[in-house]
């Protein structure tokens, strides 16, 4: 990727065309975009440009709408000029890991430390357990809050595969690790950093919520060390993930402190968004009854009342769209923003140093230059021989080198989780529509209160 020597009143400029309203006022454009940044990012898009330049405070930015510009920047390994930029705000919950790295430490620990968990089985089966279970558990026609219920489920999953634990014998667990990775939301905005030491009661609970989660994950891990210590350090089938992590570090010439496997460990979950997933995707169902219907019949071709496996995958063409779809309508990550260490171009825009270059799930998958209706639940979209639009039209775990590292898991949990959940209930609205709102995740804003019914 080439970078420019241009100055970056004139780069501003060659981005800045006449047509669409300045947005150069960044007080009130930073008040607009934190009002809801989800009809920021709409009007962004609206207003037609592939770089469409704006301000938040005194941070100069470009949201990139074109996706030929999009794969350019994702799969760009020439860093500089590109930088974690806003997630480095993150260091105050995480203090280290891959969220906060780049280039070949980025790298090391995705392939050292991430990588070897992704391909175990334990954690697909745990969901499939966890999930029946959660599913036999609530009660026709009684209203559940559905993004936090499956929130917390999501979050049990991945704590039994981590510790070998139940997380529901640790309410006190869960409520630190929700602190944490809602604080994830305002930590990369402006002031963010700066709020984590303000006298104000949620930082305050996020900093004690930080004290303690780590002072568990320390323990966890000596506990770990100390028994591998007695049984040698080779391998041993279906043992928790935080057990192989401590391996991995532990192994001779690796050079990944205990900071890194904690930080890991906290990390799986502010990267586990699938419950973002589940709420709107069995929202867009029960309003979508011929989908729902037609996705019911998958299920019961293919499982009857079986638990579902990861063999059963290829055999539920349809599910895999209903999940694709929903990505699509709704995905789970709304966007993301880099900082630029040198001046970089795309196509005829200049982005200059210092300023951070946007890029927009939300906006790009609601793109009417690239699909058709966009509003539409369609998985019909996703049909063998239909058009598709172009390359990183759709991209909700990112692409290239920085993409969702866990993206084939997260797939194999999301069809599992979600099928399961279909072979038990139908859900129907049991309060207002859900109102998307942007904060580490699309989250409904005042939740999603659904009720499980018998399927017809």
């Amino acid at each position: 990727m080439s970078t420019s020597t241009m100055p970056a009143d004139a780069a501003a400029s060659k981005s800045a065309p006449p047509s669409g309203r300045s947005r150069d006022n960044g007080v009130i454009e930073l008040v607009r975009f934190l009002s809801n940044p989800l009809t920021y990012l709409d009007a962004l898009r609206e207003d037609g440009r592939d770089v469409v330049p704006f301000k938040l405070g005194n941070l100069p930015a470009h949201l990139v709408t074109k996706p030929e510009y999009l794969k350019l920047a994702m799969f760009n390994e020439d860093w500089p000029p590109i930088s974690r930029g806003r997630l480095m705000g993150l260091s105050k919950w995480y203090t280290e890991g891959l969220f906060l790295s780049y280039g070949p430490e980025h790298h090391r620990q995705r392939d050292d430390l991430w990588k070897p968990l992704f391909n175990d089985p334990l954690i697909t089966d745990i969901a499939v357990e966890r999930t029946r279970k959660k599913a036999d558990s609530w009660v026709e026609g009684r209203p559940i809050e559905l993004y936090k219920e499956l929130r917390s489920h999501c979050w049990a999953i991945d704590w039994q595969a981590l510790t070998g634990t139940d997380l529901d014998a640790a309410p006190d667990i869960l409520e630190a690790l929700g602190l944490g990775v809602e604080a994830l939301a305002w930590l990369v905005l402006p002031f963010g950093p700066a709020r984590w030491n303000w006298p104000l009661p949620q930082s305050k609970k996020t900093r004690e919520a930080k004290r303690k989660l780590d002072s568990v994950i320390a323990l966890m891990i000596a506990e770990r060390r100390s028994r591998i210590g007695a049984d040698g350090s080779g391998p041993v089938p279906g043992e928790d993930f935080l057990t192989q992590l401590v391996r991995l570090a532990d192994a001779d010439g690796s050079i990944t402190s205990d900071e890194q496997v904690r930080a890991t460990f906290k990390m799986w979950f502010g990267a586990d968004q699938l419950h973002a997933l589940f709420t709107w995707t069995l929202w867009l169902l029960s309003q979508n009854p011929e989908v729902e219907t037609r996705w019911h019949a998958e299920l019961d071709s293919v499982l009857g009342d079986r638990p579902v496996t990861v063999d059963d995958m290829r055999s539920l063409p349809y599910t895999i769209k209903i999940l694709h779809e929903s990505m699509r309508v709704y995905p789970p990550v709304w966007g993301f923003f880099r900082m630029m260490t040198e001046d970089y171009r795309l196509g005829d825009t200049v982005i200059p140093k210092g300023h951070l270059m946007g890029m927009s799930p939300w906006a790009t998958h609601r793109d009417p230059r690239y699909w058709p209706d966009p509003e539409r639940f369609d998985p019909e979209r996703w049909s063998e021989g239909a058009e598709r639009p172009p390359e990183l039209s759709y991209f909700p775990f990112s692409a290239g080198p920085y993409e969702c590292h866990g993206r084939g898991l997260a797939m194999k949990e999301a069809v599992l989780i979600l099928a399961t959940l279909g072979q038990r209930w139908a859900y129907r609205p049991a309060g207002p529509e859900p109102k998307p709102s942007a904060t580490w995740a699309t989250e409904p804003k005042k939740g999603a209160l659904m009720k499980p019914v018998p399927r017809v």
